[in-house]
């Protein structure tokens, strides 16, 4: 449980990145709260640090790091979710992807997944 909730925190950095969460990383981000039982105040409040503190990201990776693919793919999903992958959220998931031992060959696979994503 509290290793979801770590990946919703980080799900909503991404979303946050840009200076604000759109309406279609909004709801993901809910289905994903509801999915673990994280209430409305506790997102919101998430979503609100992640807007206003751009190091709120550094804090969650030790706990993303037991299922690395699976956090990552999560966190695209909301990255794309605006139909938008921008530079900052690309660095920002590299980052991830780097400290949580992914290769730059499987970040690259997940990326291309994610732009493909955006293509169709």
């Amino acid at each position: 449980m509290k290793n979801k909730v770590e990946i919703l925190r980080a799900a909503c950095c991404i979303a946050g990145l840009d200076g604000g969460v759109c309406q279609d990383e909004l709801n993901l981000l809910r289905r994903l709260a509801a999915d673990i039982g994280v209430g409305q105040a506790s997102l919101d409040a998430m979503i609100n640090r992640a807007e206003s503190d751009r190091d709120f990201y550094q804090e969650l990776f030790r706990y993303l790091s037991s299922e690395p693919d699976e956090t990552l793919k999560i966190l695209f999903r909301i990255a794309i979710a605006d139909r938008d992958l921008n530079t900052n959220e690309s660095v920002v998931l590299h980052d991830f992807a780097k400290r949580l031992g992914v290769s730059d060959e499987r970040y690259d696979e997940l990326l291309r997944a994610a732009d493909q994503k955006l293509d169709g």
